[in-house]
């Protein structure tokens, strides 16, 4: 039997440039899906931690308090249902050893294409 797909997800997107979180709230609010922002890991962990329900959390790498290494680790050992895509300028030049140690389920680069988000955040309304 086949999983149904969702509709829509709710989605935490962790990412301190506010640009780039505004545009990736403008894409996913585009597509009908409900997008709670925060400006550092360390304020989605938060959200996250005081029982906010979210199906994906798109994070930057690079943010103060918390990276998204920290913020991937932390979800992954308290919510590890929840599926972490990493979004970071760094690329995929990424230690495959310290991603695969955080759990990171997918990475896009900087700068993304609309489609890149939108068919990450397809693949995981599957999944889920």
């Amino acid at each position: 039997m086949e999983k149904e797909v969702k509709q829509s997800m709710t989605i935490l997107v962790i990412d301190d440039d506010d640009r780039v979180r505004t545009l990736l709230r403008d894409i996913l609010l585009f597509e009908r899906h409900q997008v709670i922002e925060a400006s550092d890991g360390e304020s989605g962990m938060r959200y996250l931690e005081k029982g906010g329900l979210v199906d994906i959390v798109l994070t930057d790498l690079g943010m103060p308090l918390k990276n998204g290494w920290e913020v991937a680790k932390w979800i992954k050992k308290e919510l590890p249902q929840i599926p972490v895509v990493l979004i970071t300028g760094w690329g995929t030049n990424l230690d495959e050893e310290k991603v695969k140690e955080s759990g990171i389920d997918m990475i896009i680069g900087k700068p993304f294409q609309v489609n890149e988000i939108l068919e990450t955040v397809h693949l995981f309304m599957k999944v889920h």
